[in-house]
């Protein structure tokens, strides 16, 4: 019993550790807010800054069904996120050297080669998302799963509210490198932060699973499509997760908006950054305990969050622009809500011999959302940033609503 424990208390030290570094690595090299506005400072393509985004959900999401199916059978997952971290450290490492040694001079190939170790970070992340569900599910008890998620985000919000400050000075005048190489020493910092992350993923001791055959690919979509058919609350967790996407298309647009409508400088991104974390560090006390009662209150807090924020933005213009963060706070709290609530409520909802499989499903479905930047970026071209931010709030409203009935009439998608 006493091995037991202290093997949870590793694995829960190793997994925090693991998960305050990644998201540490990914504010270094933040898709809403430090690659769109390394982008815009290359070019003002809307359409470029849309496939940030969506490469990143895409190609981190959509493969995730095939991938499951491979790593399901297997007794331990370890290795494959092992692999999965290593290849997102080197892409952030050789993109990072290669700005910082050759700059810019050369705006469609830099532009070309940062969308290709996109879309091999996010591919690795695919890989690793599938193996790391089970292994949390298997190395973390359920009793702990809510204060282990909770936990993570609030050291990780730490880490990286600081880094916003690190940001802050890399991007500000008095920095020894300016632009572009300035953004390269971001990338570098980047990549070794995941590096750390490594060594606390290391310490996770994974308990060994029963190897199985790998099922044939018509066998194992067939399941998937009795899952979809049968789990009624799978199904609603789905379509609530399609909802939260929109939330997350109009994100990297806030800095852009903020950059084009009020001139704000560049210095001020590590400002919105470190606003950002606060804000998912503060309310991931309440994300946290509210999860360990009901995960699905969590979700519907998210999207109340989420849709009110838009018309935040669209309010502050006028004011200095250092209440813009209020925007970047409310982001952050939405972003963290939908982790803390989404991650727990998928391993109640998923059985133990099929959460890669759940999670794989999970993954897919969100990267049928991937698209939708790109409806941001048109609804900006073609109508202006009030109405696709008008038109966000609108579908988190909905979202709110239907999950609101369904969660406390309990027989919406059930026919009684």
């Amino acid at each position: 019993m006493q091995d037991k424990q202290e093997s949870e208390k590793r694995n829960f030290i190793g997994g925090v550790v693991h998960g305050t570094f990644l998201r540490s690595s990914t504010r270094l090299a933040d898709i809403d807010l430090i690659l769109p506005a390394f982008v815009s400072s290359i070019t003002g393509s809307k359409f470029l800054i849309a496939l940030l985004p969506s490469i990143y959900f895409s190609t981190g999401r959509l493969p995730q069904l095939l991938f499951s199916n491979y790593v399901e059978p297997r007794a331990r997952k370890k290795p494959f996120l092992y692999a999965a971290i290593l290849i997102r450290a080197f892409m952030w490492f050789l993109f990072g050297f290669l700005v910082t040694w050759k700059g810019i001079s050369n705006p469609a190939l830099v532009l070309s080669l940062l969308f290709t170790f996109l879309l091999i970070y996010s591919l690795a992340g695919s890989l690793g998302g599938v193996a790391l569900t089970d292994i949390i599910g298997k190395a973390i008890s359920g009793a702990n799963r809510a204060r282990f998620y909770a936990t993570r985000q609030i050291t990780g919000s730490l880490l990286a509210f600081a880094t916003g400050f690190l940001v802050r000075y890399v991007l500000g005048e008095g920095f020894y490198f300016d632009f572009p190489q300035n953004y390269g020493i971001l990338f570098l910092l980047s990549g070794a932060a995941l590096l750390i992350g490594f060594a606390g993923f290391w310490l996770i001791k994974e308990p060994a699973g029963e190897t199985e055959n790998r099922k044939q690919l018509s066998s194992y979509f067939s399941d998937v499509f009795t899952i979809l058919q049968s789990d009624n609350e799978f199904r609603i967790f789905l379509m609530t997760r399609v909802l939260a996407g929109f939330h997350i298309m109009i994100i990297p647009y806030y800095v852009v908006y903020f950059k084009e409508v009020a001139g704000v400088a560049e210095s001020f991104v590590g400002i919105y950054l470190m606003a950002r974390v606060f804000g998912g560090a503060v309310s991931n006390f309440l994300w946290g305990k509210v999860a360990k009662a009901a995960s699905e209150k969590v979700i519907l807090l998210c999207l109340l969050v989420a849709g009110v924020t838009p018309l935040i933005a669209l309010g502050v213009t006028s004011l200095d622009p250092l209440y813009y963060s209020i925007v970047f706070l409310l982001a952050g709290s939405a972003i963290n809500a939908r982790m803390v609530g989404f991650n727990t409520q998928l391993l109640e909802l998923a059985p133990e011999d099929k959460r890669p499989t759940y999670s794989g499903i999970r993954g897919t479905t969100i990267a049928l959302t991937a698209p939708l930047p790109f409806l941001a970026g048109g609804l900006i071209e073609f109508f202006s940033f009030k109405f696709a931010f008008l038109f966000v709030s609108g579908v988190m409203l909905a979202g709110v609503i239907v999950n609101f009935v369904h969660q406390f009439s309990g027989n919406l998608f059930n026919g009684s």
